[in-house]
């Protein structure tokens, strides 16, 4: 018996990012599926033209909004979305990444394995461009908002995974404009290191939550060391799924130095060694929050 592809609801938390959301969204209406799908955007309290940008989608009977009067964070924004999805597949996509036209085709045709629960085409468990069943999502609380963001996603998978189903990476299409999330000037760039940095507090709630899954994940030795060369090749461009090409750039793809000569490589290394004493601290920080030691 062939596979049934099953209606399905796209949710989008978007703030603060009307150019490229409007992209995404022309992008969406021009999707290839066989059955219908809806697609929910959660504006998380943005100050600049997104609610401009829904209203000129909102004679589409498949797009949906909701706006927040004020900044309430992804993992709200996700699970507001998730409250008024009518479909049993749930699709997380976030703001800038642009679907090709058969994108959620190939995305839920993996569905076709009962014994799968998430599906994604972003890898690392997660992220956007991920694909659940409603039913599991649900089971598990959706998005756990301790997180507020990073690793949010990985602990929902991993959520899911622990109840007995798999997680399936597959090829499903979209360019991921991060044009408008580069930061522009030294201040700002600061502000986003700083960012960064804090983010990697969450290792250390994922890890205490899910210690077998988040093991393997992180790279644990010793019980609380994350291996310092998984550190390193993040902040390298040298990590699985990247191009692997040695850059100082975040996993988002926004690159600070390439590397053009060998000042620019002795630099990159240099800077990379320096981000992983820098995210190791901020970890210890997040030791000290959560109540388990990971560094």
């Amino acid at each position: 018996m062939g596979f049934s592809f099953p209606k399905a609801s796209i949710v989008i938390a978007t703030h603060n990012n009307a150019p490229a959301l409007g992209r995404v969204l022309e992008g969406m209406l021009k999707l290839n599926y066989p059955n219908d799908f809806e697609v929910i955007v959660v504006n998380d309290g943005s100050t600049d033209n997104t609610k401009e940008i829904l209203s000129g989608f909102s004679k589409n009977k498949k797009i949906k909004s909701i706006n927040f009067s004020k900044n309430q964070g992804v993992c709200s924004a996700r699970n507001a979305g998730i409250a008024k999805a009518r479909f049993p597949i749930l699709v997380n996509m976030d703001h800038d990444c642009i679907p090709e036209k058969n994108w959620l085709r190939q995305l839920v045709k993996a569905f076709a394995d009962p014994k799968v629960g998430v599906v994604s085409s972003f890898g690392d468990f997660g992220g956007t461009s991920t694909a659940f069943r409603r039913e599991l999502l649900d089971a598990v609380g959706g998005y756990d908002e301790a997180y507020g963001y990073y690793r949010e996603d990985t602990d929902v998978t991993f959520k899911i995974m622990e109840l007995g189903y798999q997680y399936k990476i597959v090829k499903a299409n979209y360019l991921h404009d991060h044009k408008a999330a580069k930061p522009k000037g030294k201040t700002a760039l600061f502000g986003y290191l700083m960012q960064r940095l804090h983010y990697h507090q969450n290792d250390v709630l994922l890890y205490k939550k899910h210690p077998k899954l988040a093991k393997d994940f992180l790279d644990v030795k010793l019980g609380f060391l994350v291996n310092p060369a998984k550190d390193f090749r993040v902040a390298a461009n040298l990590w699985e799924g990247s191009s692997k090409n040695l850059k100082l750039c975040s996993p988002r793809g926004i690159v600070l130095i390439e590397n053009r000569t060998a000042l620019h490589g002795f630099l990159i290394i240099f800077l990379a060694l320096m981000y992983v004493v820098a995210v190791k601290s901020s970890r210890l920080i997040g030791s000290l929050r959560y109540g388990r030691l990971l560094i």
